[in-house]
């Protein structure tokens, strides 16, 4: 995490979406139709193409052209296993990270603004949003990578969030999980934390400035 080094408060906090507030796991998608060894096959990009393929999938191209990535470059299993995930992309969704509604909850009523910044397909981003628990609904606003044909690590999503948002970067806190994402934040002048787990985040926000309730015990 980068230190608020100009002694500010934050203002506003940037959330990632999958594995920060709800919990997303393609095990949820393809456990019933293929075994766990095979799914955390499937899982590495070398041997299967997923990220490659997911990475069109979060730019907003048409999901089939994932699919014909994997089957001409990593062969017919892989690409038969990325249509069942896609076709039953909904039980990928796990419900809400414990902890996060309450942190989103204690931000606003601090008067802190919040976020939300996600590499996600637009496609898939629709059949979800019926799933999707509360927290992701509780977002001032938000920037959904497949909608805008941009994705993180990629600095043009950073500033389209940051314009769209209209907040000022150095009083700003951006929580993602992936660490190629929060350097990238950094170095648009966001207080990027990788996030870990609900109870590190509200740690580093308060450090930040936020005034929101410590954890019982750690005050």
């Amino acid at each position: 995490m980068k230190n608020n080094d100009t002694g500010e408060k934050i203002q506003n906090v940037i959330f990632d979406f999958g594995n920060v507030l709800v919990r997303w796991d393609i095990y949820g998608a393809l456990i019933s139709r293929y075994t766990p060894e095979l799914i955390n096959q499937f899982r590495l990009n070398e041997l299967s193409g997923f990220e490659d393929a997911n990475v069109l999938c979060d730019l907003g191209e048409p999901l089939q052209k994932a699919v014909e990535l994997i089957r001409n470059e990593h062969g017919g299993i892989w690409a038969e296993m990325m249509e069942w995930y896609i076709s039953h992309f909904p039980d990928s969704i796990l419900g809400e990270i414990p902890g996060s509604r309450q942190l989103v909850c204690d931000l606003k009523e601090a008067g802190i603004r919040v976020f939300g910044l996600s590499n996600w397909s637009s496609d898939l981003f629709e059949r979800a949003l019926p799933l999707f628990p509360e927290v992701i609904f509780m977002m001032e606003d938000r920037v959904v990578s497949g909608y805008i044909h941009q994705r993180k690590p990629d600095k043009n999503i950073y500033d389209t969030a940051i314009s769209k948002f209209k907040v000022d970067p150095s009083l700003t806190a951006f929580i993602d999980d992936r660490p190629e994402n929060v350097e990238a934040a950094l170095k648009v002048g966001l207080k990027a934390i990788q996030f870990k787990s609900p109870c590190q985040i509200r740690r580093s926000l308060r450090e930040l400035g936020a005034a929101i309730p410590a954890l019982k015990g750690e005050e």
